[in-house]
């Protein structure tokens, strides 16, 4: 298993720092990538089934499985730094 496939992303709940352990899923095409973080199902410190990440629109754009479109924040840091980690390999 490398780093490009699972990681722990770290929540911040009530008070307390949560370990989630999250897989990505790659998909390049077409020069642009495209990776589906995916987090540990019934984890309450989540409470995010997946974000779907991409550059096609020539910025990094994050979404999660409910729609909801944001772009800062402790999630956003660390998802984009991973994927930072698989854009360049």
């Amino acid at each position: 298993m490398s780093l490009t496939d699972t990681r722990h992303i770290s929540f911040y709940k009530s008070g307390e720092t949560h370990l989630v352990p999250t897989h990505g899923q790659v998909e390049r095409l077409k020069g642009k990538l495209k990776v589906r973080f995916t987090f540990e199902k019934g984890n309450p410190a989540s409470e995010i089934d997946e974000v779907v990440v991409d550059n096609t629109d020539g910025y990094i754009r994050m979404v999660t499985s409910k729609g909801k479109e944001f772009n800062g924040g402790p999630l956003f840091d660390q998802l984009y730094v991973w994927y930072d980690y698989i854009e360049k390999r």
